[in-house]
């Protein structure tokens, strides 16, 4: 067996770094196969990919050749070609060392030796330390250099061109006829928002940034972006890795985050429009979201309890503006605004105070007459469902024995030298894991069965409760409707015309849930604007 694998890789940050172009580090690399003596050279290529990746494309590919057989040298430039990190590099090893081939630096000798293993995490930490200091220098040139009025790479600005040499913007003219356009329909027409200006554009032809339709969020952006008026500002967001998290999994993905206001670095660049005009788009948008908070929006009796029975997505409220009167629906959420990667969902807007007049019906027929909310409780929670749980809890109870023992035997097996410690460790990782969903699991039927033995419990304090507010159901606030709504019902399920409501029972039951209270003093309130009694002709 001769032959040989060869691992390449370069960051994007190290591309113009002496000795680690893909084409150098091909080049020594394959002459070291060579001197081996490889017959045939298999090669894998990671470009632009972060060494603190695991993960990466290309050494993925180049593990799952090695476990298929065949392969006798596994070759790489240098330690921080493979890994940037001291824990992954010890991991690879010994995966490359389980395929049976033989791990090759070109710059170093490496034997898998307790010694060379120790050299190689000094030098490790080194090449970290090295690392840190480089991105530090590089931050505080970059600042520097914001501060001089240069810019430290391409903002990709639609209307702008950048110039490489001199690291500036230029006003694209093509582009910049565009935004004033935009500006100037968004702060003279009352009816320009920013959707129907993405309307008008696509109408007229006119590509968006990307060569694509306009969108209603990248109008606003347009016109909400400062650098328009003169002023751009850059270190606004705090993007490390932002772009690796292709290659990590989606616990370990890293969103963009606003840093302070004060790390902002404002630079000039050429004004595409004046700063007044700017300054009165922004105070259209300041007194659109003060006219929506002060609008009066509809009171959704259902809130949190709607599901789709088409597609089993959540639905919710929405606001429909037609022939100038506002019609409060519930809607699903696959349907408006829609899920991306799904076809949408073809259920029909529900009039929403229709839907919630035959709810309320279906809640005020349970409180006036007790013994049909212990059945709808009943059905929620049968006894077979609780049987059902009680042996599942047995079996789980089993299961977390058996699992702190399976701690154990790994352990002895470690100090025993029968396993190595990476070994151990995803052994006990994987125990871990299995532990804490079995532990969530019990918990979540502890309080099942809690709640049905409430549920046996508290019936009567139910029906008291019931036949209490059963008198004055047309007294009650929206506020105390929806505390009702939301303590006898578990979910609503609409599938075209057929609603099921499906009743629950209640985790606890206070002793004063605050709405007899409220509803039998009702006629005792006093309106604080008219200084009288409100049924006694309103304001």
């Amino acid at each position: 067996m001769s032959a040989a694998l060869i691992y390449l890789r370069v960051s994007t940050e190290e591309q113009a770094e002496r000795g680690y172009s893909i084409a150098a580090q091909r080049e020594e690399c394959r002459a070291k196969a060579q001197e081996l003596g490889a017959t045939e050279i298999t090669e894998f290529v990671d470009e632009g990919v972060s060494g603190s990746i695991l993960e990466r494309p290309a050494l993925v590919a180049a593990l799952e050749k090695l476990k298929a057989g065949g392969i006798r040298w596994f070759i790489c430039l240098d330690t921080s070609r493979l890994s940037r990190s001291v824990a992954h590099q010890l991991l690879l090893i010994d995966e490359i060392k389980k395929a049976g081939a033989e791990l090759i630096f070109v710059n170093s000798k490496f034997t898998d030796s307790p010694e060379d293993r120790f050299h190689l995490t000094v030098l490790s930490a080194v090449d970290e330390y090295e690392r840190a200091r480089t991105r530090l220098r590089s931050l505080i040139g970059k600042r520097a250099k914001a501060k001089s009025g240069k810019l430290t790479h391409s903002p990709g600005l639609y209307g702008y061109e950048f110039d490489k040499e001199t690291d500036t913007l230029h006003i694209f003219e093509e582009e910049a006829k565009i935004i004033r356009l935009m500006y100037q329909w968004f702060t003279s027409e009352e009816d320009a928002s920013p959707y129907e200006i993405a309307r008008r554009l696509n109408a007229m032809g006119i590509p968006s940034p990307k060569g694509k339709r306009w969108a209603k969020q990248t109008v606003k952006r347009i016109l909400a972006n400062s650098a328009y008026a003169g002023t751009l500002y850059i270190r606004r967001y705090d993007t490390k890795d932002v772009k690796f998290n292709k290659y990590k999994p989606p616990a370990e993905r890293v969103s963009r985050k606003e840093r302070p206001a004060e790390e902002w670095i404002p630079i000039s660049v050429p004004a595409i429009v004046d700063k007044q005009t700017w300054e009165a788009a922004q105070k259209r948008f300041e007194n659109s979201r003060r006219r929506w908070r002060s609008c009066s929006t509809y009171p959704y009796l259902l809130s949190g309890l709607m599901r789709c029975g088409k597609c089993g997505t959540t639905m919710h409220g929405n606001l429909v503006t037609s022939k100038g009167k506002k019609r409060a629906y519930y809607v699903c959420t696959a349907k408006s605004p829609g899920i991306p990667g799904r076809e949408r969902c073809k259920s029909q807007y529900l009039n929403a105070p229709e839907l919630e007049e035959v709810v309320w019906e279906r809640v005020s027929g349970w409180l006036t007459n007790p013994e049909r909310l212990r059945e709808e409780l009943h059905a929620a929670f049968p006894d077979e469902t609780a049987k059902a749980l009680e042996i599942e809890l047995i079996t789980i109870e089993k299961e977390l024995v058996q699992v702190s023992k399976e701690r154990s035997r790994v352990a002895t097996v470690f100090q025993k030298g029968l396993i190595p410690e990476d070994e151990m460790e995803q052994r006990l990782r994987e125990i871990k894991e299995r532990w804490e969903y079995l532990s969530r699991r019990r918990e979540q039927i502890l309080m099942e069965l809690s709640r049905h033995d409430l549920a046996a419990q508290e019936m009567e304090r139910l029906e008291e409760l019931a036949a209490q507010v059963g008198d004055i159901l047309e007294a009650l606030s929206l506020e105390e409707k929806k505390r009702l709504v939301n303590l006898l019902i578990e979910e609503i399920t609409v599938t075209g015309k057929r609603i099921d409501i499906k009743a629950k029972i209640p985790e606890t039951i206070p002793e004063n849930i605050g709405i007899l209270e409220t509803a039998n003093s009702f006629y005792g309130r006093h309106d604080a604007a008219c200084g009288r009694p409100p049924l006694s002709g309103g304001c």
